[in-house]
C-alpha cells in the first residue's frame, strides 16, 4: 500500500465516480451535507439523476468480464483495499463522525473494526460470480454499510454502483476514492450521490442487475420490493432492526451488555447492523437487564438528524408504554427546539414482546426457557431478514430458523458458516 493515500478532497465529494473518473452530474444541482451533531455544514455533494445512474451502470457493466475472470488481480485488488482502510482507520472514523454525529471515538473504534473485517472479506475471495451488483444504502454506519454490503461482492467477483444515503454519502466517496487511487480497473466500483427519489429509485429499477442490495427501513424495502418485482432482479435486503442477540445461561453477561451498548451507541435509529432485541435465558434475564442499564444509561447515541425519525422515535415509545411493556429505562426526549438538525434519544430499554418497525435506540429483552421456545417470541416481520449473533449455551444454534442467522446479506457467506463476525463492536464471544 502506498504510504502517500489519504482521504477525498472537497472537488471529488462534489462528483460522483463513474468508469474511474470522477464527473459532475449531468445536471448541475447540488446539496448541503450537514453534522447532525452541530448542524454544520461540512462540504456539498451532487444531486444526481437517473441520467447518471444510466451511466455507471453502463461503466459497470463494461468492466464486469474482466473484473470477474481475472480472480488474482481482485485478490491482490481488494487485500490492498482493506490494508488501506485499516491504515487510514483514524481518518475514516473522523470523516465518518462528521457526517452522521456520531461521537469521534465511537466512530473511530468502529472504523478500526471494520477495516479488521475488510481484511477478512480479502482474504477469502471466491470464483462464481459476475454481472453488476446495486447497491442502496442507508446512512446509520455509512463505512460499515459500504465494507458489509459492497466487498462481498467485488470479491465474488461483480462489479458494483453504490447509491450512499444522501445525508451520509461522504465514506462511500472515501471508499471509491481509495479504490482509483489503488488502481482498481475503470468501471468495477461507482459511487453515484443524490436522492432516494431519483438516484436510489433509478437504481432499483435498473433491469439486467446481478443483485440489488437495499438497506433500510420497511418504506424502502416496499419501495424496492415492488421495482424489482418487474425488473426481475434478485433483491436482497437487511432492513432496520431486523437484528438480535440470543443469550444462553452461560453467556458472558458484562460482555453481552458492552455489545448492545455498543450497537446502541452507533445506531441511534435501530439500523440495519443495530441491535434493537435480546432474547435472554430466563435465568439470567433479571442480571442482563441490570448490566443492560447500567451501560446504557453511560451512552449517548447518534443524533436522529431529522424531524421525521424524531417523531416516529417518539411515537414509538408511546406505543410501547400503551402496550403494557415493562419500561425499565425510559428517559423523555429533550425538545431541542434551536436544533436545525439531531436530536440526541436517551436509550431505552424495554420487557415483553413486541411488534413493528424500530425507531429510535429502544431496545427490548424478551426471555426463553428451552431452545424451542427462541424462534416463537419473534413474529415473521422481525425474522424474515436480519443478522443473530449467539452468546453462551451451543444449544441455541439449532433453535434458529437459518433466515434469522442470515438472509444472504453483508459478508456472512464469505465469513462462512452462516454467522456474521461482529467485527464492529467490542463483543466478547459472538459468532
Amino acid at each position: 500500500m502506498s504510504p502517500t493515500l489519504t482521504l477525498p478532497t472537497a472537488a471529488e465529494f462534489g462528483r460522483n465516480l463513474v468508469d474511474g473518473r470522477w464527473r459532475f452530474p449531468a445536471a448541475p444541482y447540488e446539496y448541503e451535507i450537514r453534522n447532525p451533531a452541530d448542524s454544520t455544514i461540512t462540504t456539498v455533494v451532487p444531486l444526481s439523476s437517473r441520467l447518471d445512474v444510466a451511466r455507471a451502470v453502463d461503466a459497470a457493466t463494461r468492466a464486469a468480464p474482466g473484473w470477474a475472470a481475472d480472480r488474482d488481480r481482485r485478490t491482490e485488488s481488494l487485500r490492498r483495499l482493506a490494508e488501506a482502510l485499516a491504515h487510514l482507520a483514524p481518518e475514516l472514523g473522523a470523516l465518518q463522525a462528521t457526517e452522521t454525529g456520531l461521537d469521534a471515538a465511537d466512530s473511530r473504534r468502529a472504523a478500526t473494526g471494520l477495516g479488521l473485517l475488510a481484511g477478512h472479506l480479502a482474504g477469502s475471495v471466491p470464483e462464481r460470480a459476475s454481472g453488476v451488483s446495486g447497491h442502496v444504502l442507508s446512512w446509520g454506519l455509512p463505512l460499515a454499510e459500504v465494507v458489509a454490503a459492497v466487498l462481498p461482492q467485488l470479491a465474488a467477483g461483480r462489479t458494483a454502483v453504490v447509491a450512499p444515503s444522501l445525508r451520509a454519502p461522504l465514506s462511500a466517496v472515501a471508499v471509491g476514492h481509495l479504490a482509483t487511487e489503488l488502481g482498481f480497473p475503470p468501471g468495477v466500483l461507482n459511487v453515484v450521490q443524490g436522492t432516494g427519489e431519483d438516484v436510489g429509485a433509478a437504481l432499483c429499477g435498473t433491469r439486467g442487475l446481478a443483485l440489488l442490495h437495499v438497506r433500510g427501513g420497511a418504506r424502502t424495502i416496499a419501495q424496492a420490493g415492488r421495482a424489482t418485482s418487474t425488473t426481475g432482479v434478485p433483491l436482497r435486503v437487511l432492513r432496520g432492526g431486523g437484528n438480535v442477540a440470543v443469550a444462553g445461561p452461560d453467556a458472558d453477561v458484562a460482555a453481552l451488555a458492552a455489545a448492545v451498548a455498543d450497537a446502541t451507541r452507533v445506531h441511534a435509529t435501530g439500523g440495519p447492523l443495530g441491535l434493537p432485541t435480546l432474547a435472554v435465558h430466563a435465568t439470567v434475564a433479571d442480571d442482563v437487564t441490570g448490566a443492560v442499564v447500567a451501560g446504557l444509561r453511560e451512552v449517548r447515541p447518534a443524533p436522529l438528524p431529522t424531524e421525521t425519525l424524531r417523531r416516529r422515535a417518539l411515537d414509538r415509545l408511546t406505543l410501547l408504554r400503551a402496550e403494557g411493556l415493562d419500561p425499565v429505562l425510559s428517559d423523555p426526549l429533550p425538545d431541542d427546539v434551536h436544533h436545525r438538525m439531531g436530536w440526541f434519544m436517551p436509550a431505552a430499554v424495554f420487557r415483553g414482546v413486541t411488534a413493528g418497525e424500530p425507531a429510535g435506540p429502544v431496545v427490548t429483552i424478551r426471555t426463553w426457557s428451552r431452545p424451542g421456545d427462541i424462534a416463537a417470541l419473534f413474529p415473521e416481520a422481525n425474522h424474515r431478514d436480519g443478522i443473530a449473533t449467539l452468546w453462551g449455551t451451543e444449544e441455541v444454534d439449532a433453535a434458529l430458523p437459518h433466515s434469522l442467522v442470515v438472509h444472504e446479506c453483508g459478508p456472512a457467506e464469505v465469513l462462512g458458516g452462516g454467522r456474521l463476525q461482529a467485527a464492529w463492536t467490542t463483543a466478547g464471544r459472538p459468532r
